[in-house]
């Protein structure tokens, strides 16, 4: 009889083992920004004469329940993305889409700690995003000549 039990918990361990579909290193961080452009994207060089396009993603939070007592809503605040794209087939896009272009840009992050130099100061921690693909939402309207 407890021969029995003991054949069943290696098998139910496998069994266990086999539903898992993802290894530890497939575990990644993404995101997703819809937003506009604040500028037109910056090509720049690493050290190793790769070029790389860095841009800037504007997104606008949601407004927030009303305060307390049914007084105003909080104001929505922008917040500003620094993205970098690697690739030549990234920097021939980017090229192509300009300032104020509404956007959706997919994107791998990865929070980096910085320790404050005189050490009092907490640790700083920013926010490194490579950017994965984009789409091209919406292009803003040209501007009308001047009569």
């Amino acid at each position: 009889m407890f021969s029995a039990l003991r054949s069943a918990v290696p098998a139910r361990r496998a069994a266990v083992r086999a539903l898992s579909t993802s290894a530890p290193r497939a575990d990644v961080a993404r995101m997703q920004l819809l937003g506009r452009l604040v500028a037109d994207p910056e090509t720049r060089q690493t050290r190793a004469g790769k070029d790389y396009v860095r841009y800037v993603v504007a997104t606008t939070d949601p407004l927030g329940p009303p305060g307390e007592e049914g007084g105003e809503r909080p104001e929505p605040t922008t917040s500003y993305h620094n993205i970098f794209a690697f690739g030549e087939s990234a920097v021939q896009r980017l090229s192509t889409i300009g300032k104020g272009t509404q956007v959706l840009v997919d994107a791998d992050f990865r929070l980096a700690r910085q320790p404050s130099e005189d050490g009092a100061a907490p640790a700083q921690t920013n926010i490194l995003v490579q950017h994965r693909s984009i789409a091209v939402i919406s292009r803003p309207k040209p501007a009308e000549p001047a009569a």
